[in-house]
């Protein structure tokens, strides 16, 4: 009940198509891999792109001046309330570093925008603790763990970057591949139920990077 309740309060407004099957809403990424001076990751810098069908409803009554724009502080507080919620669900990011999920601490660097009416939010979540990539396993997804939502990289080739990392790191992206039976469940949901907590992972992106051993 209680993460049915926070997916209504992130996505204000969507709308209740009567069409079945998940998903509902659907996100492009783009996503940075963050590295400090000494070559360790520290958190990734998401910016996800909404579709323009739930950011119709999302932005509505946010013209506040009548310009024919949201007004930035409408956007604003939607995304404050948006990343408050999702502080108790990991920010619907899941990275792992030698097989184990690593902390995050609370986002930073939180900016909203409408982009070719279509609502953006970028943000950072830092890890509790850099780690080092030289040699070891470290890899992410980013999913609504109910799969209202779809969530995948856009179809860029700066979907993920890298940029400032170890020299020698490259990562890949591999793409999702859903058991039947999840994708079964999916079908048979409509625009009133919520899957089960972790349908979402079965439909998710993941990007694992590799780095020499230095």
């Amino acid at each position: 009940m209680r993460l049915m309740i926070f997916i209504c309060c992130i996505f204000l407004l969507t709308p209740q198509r009567t069409a079945l099957a998940h998903p509902h809403v659907w996100t492009d990424m783009i996503i940075k891999i963050l590295f400090d001076d000494t070559g360790k990751a520290y958190g990734l810098h998401q910016t996800w792109l909404f579709d323009d069908y739930y950011t119709a409803y999302a932005v509505e009554g946010t013209d506040r001046d009548g310009d024919g724009t949201p007004d930035q502080g409408e956007l604003d507080e939607i995304m404050k309330v948006n990343m408050e919620h999702l502080k108790e669900y990991g920010y619907f990011t899941e990275a792992t570093f030698k097989d184990e999920v690593l902390k995050l601490k609370p986002v930073t660097d939180m900016s909203t925008r409408m982009l070719d009416k279509r609502l953006e939010m970028s943000f950072v979540t830092p890890f509790e603790e850099p780690v080092s990539v030289a040699g070891t396993d470290f890899s992410y997804a980013i999913f609504d763990p109910t799969y209202y939502v779809e969530m995948l990289h856009a179809e860029t080739d700066m979907a993920v970057i890298i940029s400032g990392a170890p020299e020698g790191c490259a990562y890949k992206l591999i793409p999702p591949n859903p058991d039947p039976s999840a994708v079964a469940q999916a079908a048979m949901l409509d625009a009133s139920e919520r899957g089960a907590t972790g349908l979402g992972s079965f439909f998710a992106e993941r990007v694992s990077l590799t780095c020499p051993i230095e």
